[in-house]
Formats: structure tokens, C-alpha cells, sequence
């Protein structure tokens, strides 16, 4: 039944058994991706904060792939970092916050990030990664042992460049409809490219980023070649302190 679901749908196993998946286990995987992500640090609850990030989200992207409000967690990590979970979901790190020069890099990486949850890669990479036997029993109701090490699992992922192309495509989209400039998602990809170049070592001020997102001067040229729309900054400047 399921092989022929996949031809039908003429697409990859694992993104076939995705989208097959009930939002109800989506959400419980993003959950269990979150929670074991955030097991040993602090989430940020700075109430002046929260409120900026979820007006900031909800300008963003009202909606994912399951018809639901995307949720975003920052945790208190140094890594340079942000992952898309599934069911909707977006883990954003102190260290990418700190490394961003202004509000509008930030949305620019959580619409890359929603891009990434709207075509529901995160789910898709969980089920390459764990096998189509696994992603059977969780679609069933069963755990198997597989949800144990699963945000080290997703952590681990890294996304083709297809996928980082439809990712970023939905950026470009979200960003344009909400009317936040482009230039913030553009600078971002031009200071990664430069981190290429640069061959940096792990923790002596580079990208951690780079260890799971592709990035190239091509992608910022890409961002940059957008026609030009209205927009104002994704956040006040008192927003964007807090």
C-alpha cells in the first residue's frame, strides 16, 4: 500500500512516508526533537523577548505544512545554529542570535527554517535515517526505542541541496509576504560564504552552522537578484534588544 502511495505521489520514500505521517505523530517526534535538544540547557523565557520573537514569527508565517502556527524554542546554546523539528517546530540557538548583526538576519534564518518544516525535511530526514521499518511503527502508535536519541539523530542531519534550494525559496516567499527586506537573509549567506573561505576551525568564531547548511555566494546572489518590494525591519530596534 505504501510503495504504491509513493509511485503514485512520484516522490522519495522517505518524503512519501512524511507526508503520510498524522500531524498528531509529526507533533510528538518535533516534541521529543525539542525536549532532547534542550535537556541540559536553559530555554529562554525573558518575557520581553518571547513576546518580540512570537510577533515576529507570527508576521513570519501564520501557518506551516500541518495548518498550524510554527513554534519556536531559544535555548541557551553558543552554538551558531538553528534547527527545523518536525510538527512545525524550530529550535534557535543564543549563539545565532549573538552572531546576527541585525533582526532581519534572524527572520531570514527562521523563514530558511520554516521553508525546511513546510516541506517537511525534518520528518523526511528522521525516516531515512531511522529506516522505513522504524517510521512504520511510529506512524502506528509505537515508539520502538527509536525517539530515545532522536534530536542527536536530527542534529546530525544534513539537508541535500534540492532541499536547500525549496528551503530557501520558501524564505524568499515568506520574508516577501510579510514584508521584511531580503537583505538580512542575503547578508547572513554572504558572512557563511565568507566562513567558508575562510576554512575556519570549529569553535574559533566561525559558523557552526556551516556543519549542517550548505551555503554559497551564490545562494546571497540568488536572494539579492529579488526584485525590490515595500518593506519595513522585522522587529523595532527596542524589539530586537530584548
Amino acid at each position: 500500500l505504501v510503495a504504491g502511495v509513493v509511485w503514485l505521489m512520484d516522490l522519495s520514500p522517505a518524503r512519501a512516508v512524511a507526508r503520510l505521517m498524522p500531524d498528531a505523530v509529526r507533533e510528538q517526534l518535533g516534541q521529543q526533537v525539542v525536549a532532547s535538544m534542550t535537556a541540559s540547557r536553559k530555554v529562554c523565557a525573558e518575557p520581553a523577548g518571547r513576546v518580540a520573537l512570537d510577533r515576529l514569527i507570527a508576521r513570519l508565517a501564520p501557518a506551516g505544512s500541518g495548518g498550524r502556527p510554527f513554534s519556536v524554542v531559544v535555548v541557551d546554546w553558543g552554538l551558531v545554529n538553528a534547527f527545523a523539528a518536525p510538527g512545525e517546530q524550530i529550535v534557535l540557538t543564543r549563539g545565532l542570535i549573538r552572531k546576527a548583526e541585525s533582526a532581519d538576519e534572524v527572520a531570514g534564518v527562521l523563514a530558511h527554517e520554516m521553508g525546511h518544516g513546510i516541506e517537511m525535511h525534518p520528518e523526511s530526514g528522521i525516516v531515512r535515517a531511522l529506516g522505513l521499518s522504524a517510521a512504520m511503527d511510529l506512524m502506528l502508535g509505537g515508539t520502538g526505542g527509536t525517539l530515545g536519541n532522536i534530536g542527536l539523530v536530527l542534529a546530525q542531519i544534513s539537508y541535500t541541496r534540492g532541499a536547500e534550494r525549496e528551503a530557501d525559496r520558501h524564505a524568499i516567499r515568506l520574508l516577501r509576504e510579510a514584508r521584511i527586506p531580503l537583505k538580512g537573509l542575503a547578508d547572513f549567506f554572504r558572512r557563511i560564504d565568507r566562513e567558508e573561505r575562510g576554512d575556519k576551525a570549529p569553535g574559533a568564531g566561525g559558523l557552526d552552522i556551516l556543519r549542517t547548511h550548505p551555503a554559497s555566494a551564490e545562494r546571497a546572489a540568488i536572494v539579492a537578484a529579488e526584485p525590490p518590494y515595500p518593506a519595513s525591519p522585522a522587529l523595532s530596534a527596542t524589539e530586537w534588544q530584548a
